[in-house]
């Protein structure tokens, strides 16, 4: 289960401010920047928004991940998201949701989309940069994104901060992602990339 939380940045001169301050850096236990490029995917029928989900195929640093998410949940006025998220190394997205299963994915919904055609339905580019944080009892990953979003010919920027959890107290967690929503005032971002795309 993917647990993170979402936020609106308005100028990526915001991200050092957030990154070097004495809320975040007593946190760092290491840092990173990845180059990523996602396809995004669907049926012609439709059969992943019909069930608010998403597939992607990321390029990782010139690695490849395929990954499916279901079933989101919300809470935190618009923050914070919960999905089912299932990924695999694959060359191509139909490799990918051969392998998903043996991650946990549900069988018959892989065996159904594997059936059907499927329809790229935008692009993101962008890069993250990544600090591992442990906080109490939890440890979590925060990044921020800038970069762009494409969906047939239109353009949108990229420019926002996630934490997401990776092991331990989700009640540590919560509290750590609120305090920071609190004390750099920051916007929740409700809607995903993929959903931002949909509405270009």
């Amino acid at each position: 289960m993917e647990r993170e939380f979402k936020w609106q940045i308005a100028n990526p001169a915001d991200f050092d401010r957030i990154a070097e301050s004495d809320a975040v850096q007593p946190l760092v236990q290491s840092s990173g920047t990845t180059e990523m490029e996602a396809i995004y995917y669907d049926t012609f029928d439709g059969q992943l928004a019909k069930v608010r989900g998403g597939l992607r195929l990321r390029r990782e640093d010139g690695e490849c991940v395929v990954c499916l998410k279901l079933a989101p949940q919300e809470d935190f006025d618009g923050a914070f998201k919960a999905r089912e998220e299932y990924e695999c190394y694959a060359p191509d997205v139909r490799s990918g949701m051969l392998n998903l299963p043996s991650v946990g994915a549900p069988q018959e919904f892989c065996d159904e989309i594997l059936k059907s055609d499927l329809m790229e339905l935008g692009r993101t580019i962008f890069t993250r940069r990544t600090y591992q944080l442990a906080y109490q009892g939890c440890t979590c990953e925060l990044a921020f994104d800038t970069g762009k979003i494409t969906h047939r010919g239109r353009i949108s920027p990229i420019c926002e901060m996630e934490l997401e959890l990776k092991d331990g107290s989700t009640d540590d967690f919560n509290t750590l992602a609120l305090a920071l929503q609190a004390k750099f005032s920051l916007r929740p971002q409700p809607l995903s990339k993929l959903a931002r795309m949909l509405r270009l």
